[in-house]
């Protein structure tokens, strides 16, 4: 007699999978703002942001052991001691979301990883929010994709972040919002590969909006 063989089931192939990273690094560069909170330690998101978009380079520090202390290192608008660049810098090391090169002249190179890289799009991911304007200027912003069904779990993750943003879904592929998303919606289309199946429209106009003003609270 047979038995029944349980196959283990794939798992889902990440969302990050058929990222393109070099051209992540510079959306970074475009889209990633300052942290506005002034600290004594740099975080480790600011810290995993100002590195992915630094991309393969990364970022080169001067750690000459009793110096450590000594003057400072700007991080975006903020600028931080040695020693706090040093001891965020050995967590990163930790968790492996980046790697330490030595290099001749005394100075210290920090590589991002790829598994540094995708914690940082996390980050970068989570905090989207659309801003809300004070005034409506009477016109909708649509987002309509054909994503392919073979792409279905990046299509899932793509409808997720949209509903994230605050867009509503108006049809199975169709969302809407009153608010500029533009550089959100570019954001994450080129993020996930999917620029050519996604069209961002601007329209006057969308048949029987009452219940999407009443949505949006608009007047």
């Amino acid at each position: 007699m047979k038995k029944n063989i349980i196959k283990p089931r794939k798992k889902p192939h990440s969302p990050y999978a058929h990222i393109n990273w070099e051209k992540a690094s510079l959306l970074f560069k475009h889209s990633a703002g300052d942290d506005k909170n002034k600290r004594i330690y740099p975080s480790v998101k600011e810290m995993l942001r100002i590195l992915t978009a630094a991309g393969a380079i990364g970022l080169a520090f001067a750690f000459p052991g009793a110096a450590l202390g000594i003057g400072s290192i700007v991080l975006g608008k903020n600028s931080y001691s040695r020693w706090s660049i040093k001891k965020i810098a050995d967590q990163l090391v930790r968790q492996k979301y980046v790697k330490v090169k030595e290099n001749a002249d005394g100075t210290t190179t920090l590589l991002i990883t790829k598994r540094g890289m995708t914690k940082a799009l996390t980050y970068q991911l989570d905090s989207m929010k659309l801003k809300e304007s004070k005034y409506w200027d009477r016109k909708w912003r649509v987002v309509i994709f054909d994503i392919p069904e073979k792409y279905r779990y990046i299509r899932n993750i793509f409808r997720m972040r949209l509903v994230q943003l605050g867009l509503y879904k108006l049809q199975e592929s169709v969302y809407v919002s009153p608010y500029k998303c533009f550089n959100e919606v570019e954001f994450l289309r080129e993020l996930y590969g999917v620029g050519f199946t996604v069209r961002y429209l601007l329209v006057d106009k969308i048949e029987n909006d009452s219940f999407l003003k009443q949505r949006f609270n608009l007047t």
